[in-house]
């Protein structure tokens, strides 16, 4: 049982770690090069940081919480990640647009911009698939 907890926990700081990693990203790419007269949404920012803050205070408390409200709060944060990295993807996807279906005169940093963003979606999804992972690891007994 011990085991599984620490699995679990470890699940939830990597999610946590991970989603910290693809705010990071977000940020970067909404404030700097090609976007940085865009600005940022802050549905992404706010959706994606309370995440991160959930994932961690479920990782660190989630063996003194009733079960309930520990599978609950892994809940809510794994869908505040969901629609974090939601509203990351569809500010991105003008960016993809003008790169990979017009592919004609496009500058190099907009596709700098578009890389890294698929950097910091990628990290949110694994962020997305370890709390699915950590929602169910503990039902397994």
């Amino acid at each position: 049982m011990a085991t599984k907890t620490k699995s679990v926990s470890c699940l939830l700081w990597v999610s946590a770690a991970a989603g910290l990693i693809g705010l990071g990203v977000y940020l970067y790419t909404s404030f700097t090069g090609y976007l940085a007269s865009s600005g940022a949404s802050l549905s992404t920012i706010l959706c994606t940081a309370a995440a991160v803050v959930l994932m961690a205070l479920a990782a660190a408390v989630r063996d003194k919480m009733p079960p309930v409200a520990a599978d609950l709060l892994v809940m809510v944060s794994t869908l505040l990640l969901i629609v974090g990295f939601a509203f990351f993807a569809l500010v991105r996807v003008p960016l993809a647009a003008d790169v990979y279906f017009i592919p004609v005169n496009y500058p190099a940093a907009e596709a700098t911009a578009l890389h890294t963003s698929i950097v910091g979606l990628v990290f949110e999804l694994v962020g997305i698939v370890c709390g699915i992972a950590a929602a169910f690891s503990s039902k397994l007994s």
